[in-house]
């Protein structure tokens, strides 16, 4: 990895997640905690638009996400299964819900015109579409030459002036380093030395605590911004006292813990009725944690 970072002019991470409906939960998870810039909903064009497709792209408009497709095995595909797939595609993404704009890339102008509106312009509304073959390598060219214009909106404007803000998504001991907080960085910037805020723990309260030194792509960095995936190792810290879900901040955030919170809730599909007292499972970035409605404005929620 040094020689990796060292020699890279971009580093792009790919975060796999299940496609299973089994293990949506997992999907979710993924999309929340990993605090993803871009989707890429990958099709299999002889299989065409699942069922599960369509609820993996509701996520994603609902996390606001800009998505783009990459339609793959469009060396074995039939013509016709092929247009009718992309059909597919054109018409959810034109429907009156989700009112985007589908681009199928065909050229270096075309990926190099809609990476400028994607990721800022026109309210996120272009979504690429990028016909693949990993077997005569059909495309990927084009889909290897997009995904290095793309730009990082997580660590662009303003977010690098704000007090520094980290979600902790998993926790290690090293034998000779101590305890070790990993998690992505929303906001701010920080370098070793410095004293942050670790919790809520238990008791819903925060501590301070010293982060000894900083890693990212396992190379020790001087610091990380706003973004970036990142392993602090803590200075006289318990592994026992960190959680998923935590927070490392600033303390000039002065965060408390909350017990009750207001959401809007968009009920995409769901089974059963939802009323008072109904206990789903909350995902907010890294937190998945049961919760009970208490208020409702309706009466009941159904899809």
């Amino acid at each position: 990895w040094p020689e990796i970072v060292k020699k890279s002019s971009k580093i792009v991470s790919f975060v796999d997640l299940c496609g299973h409906e089994k293990y949506i939960k997992t999907t979710v998870l993924g999309m929340t905690g990993s605090m993803p810039d871009y989707a890429m909903v990958v099709v299999g064009s002889n299989m065409g638009v699942l069922r599960m497709t369509k609820e993996h792209i509701g996520i994603a408009l609902a996390l606001k996400l800009p998505l783009f497709f990459v339609v793959t095995k469009v060396d074995l595909c039939p013509e016709n299964v092929l247009k009718e797939t992309l059909k597919t595609i054109s018409k959810i993404l034109k429907s009156p819900q989700v009112r985007k704009i589908p681009v199928l890339i065909k050229n270096a102008g075309d990926y190099l015109s809609a990476a400028k509106k994607f990721a800022f312009g026109d309210e996120n509304r272009i979504v690429p579409i990028f016909l693949v073959s990993n077997v005569s390598g059909q495309g990927m060219d084009l889909l290897r030459e997009f995904l290095n214009v793309l730009p990082n909106t997580k660590g662009a404007g303003e977010a690098t002036e704000k007090p520094f803000l980290a979600h902790i998504d998993d926790d290690f001991h090293v034998t000779g380093v101590g305890t070790i907080a990993a998690g992505t960085v929303t906001q701010g910037t920080v370098k070793p030395n410095s004293t942050l805020l670790l919790g809520p723990n238990s008791t819903g309260n925060f501590e301070n605590v010293q982060i000894r030194t900083i890693q990212s792509k396992r190379v020790n960095v001087d610091g990380v911004g706003p973004g970036i995936s990142a392993s602090f190792a803590l200075k006289k810290t318990k592994r026992n006292a960190l959680r998923k879900g935590m927070i490392l901040c600033s303390p000039e955030l002065k965060p408390y813990a909350s017990y009750r919170f207001m959401a809007e809730i968009l009920v995409l599909h769901n089974s059963s009725t939802i009323m008072v007292n109904y206990q789903p499972v909350v995902h907010i970035l890294t937190v998945r944690q049961s919760a009970r409605i208490a208020e409702m404005e309706l009466p009941q929620l159904r899809s």
